[in-house]
């Protein structure tokens, strides 16, 4: 059994480790990577009660696979928008439906604050980010999953 607040720690012993992984089964696509690694660590921050210690590593690189299996079936072959400069001049003029001028309107003050600090900071700064905001760094990681679960589904209430 995993204590919560051993969890912390565990997330910054092998997140570098388990994002090298996803991001390169994904076909270096730096934004899928993440979105990957950041499943793993909500699934193993839900779950890290019944798990041991010892087996923390095996557990992870099985859930990434996983993970990465579940990815690759839903969006099937993806591509990055860096890789492809002309979409970047499409993306510039889009016009969002609704009336809307970004999905992020759909975002109260808080969940807006909390995916700008998220997507300001790398990994290494993330943990000092989660103390900013008054969570743990697994707290954050369920905020931003919830989030974007949202903005996917375009509900106005988790």
């Amino acid at each position: 059994m995993i204590a919560a607040e051993e969890c912390d720690r565990l997330i910054r012993q092998y997140y570098r480790e388990i994002y090298n992984y996803c991001f390169a089964h994904l076909g270096y696509n730096k934004h899928s990577a993440e979105d990957c690694t950041q499943d793993v660590f909500v699934t193993f921050f839900a779950k890290h009660e019944a798990l041991k210690t010892d087996q923390i590593r095996l557990w992870l690189y099985r859930t990434a696979d996983l993970t990465i299996k579940t990815f690759l079936r839903k969006n099937g072959n993806t591509v990055s928008i860096e890789e492809v400069p002309e979409v970047q001049d499409i993306a510039d003029d889009t016009v969002f439906p609704s009336g809307r001028e970004s999905p992020l309107d759909d975002l109260d003050d808080e969940e807006r604050l909390i995916i700008e600090t998220y997507y300001s900071t790398d990994y290494g700064s993330r943990t000092s980010a989660a103390k900013r905001l008054g969570m743990s760094l697994p707290s954050l990681y369920q905020k931003v999953h919830k989030i974007k679960l949202k903005l996917k589904g375009g509900n106005n209430k988790q």
